[in-house]
């Protein structure tokens, strides 16, 4: 199975989506308790989610009509 570009950038946006929701209840358990582990947690959706943005940031660009690739 093959997706288009379009529909994989719109994968990649729903998870970041999805992601982006956690970061304030992450970071807030982590003001709370304390613990390293939730920080941990906080630290590993940042990176998730700059992982996207670098995806998308680098995904392949149609070419002008008329120009082959």
């Amino acid at each position: 199975m093959t997706l288009d570009d379009a529909t994989v950038a719109a994968r990649l946006l729903a998870i970041r989506e999805a992601l982006e929701a956690k970061v304030w209840p992450t970071a807030v358990q982590a003001a709370v308790s304390g613990e390293h582990e939730h920080i941990r947690d906080l630290v590993k959706l940042k990176v998730d989610l700059e992982a996207i943005d670098f995806a998308l940031l680098r995904r392949p660009t149609q070419a002008p009509e008329g120009r082959g690739t």
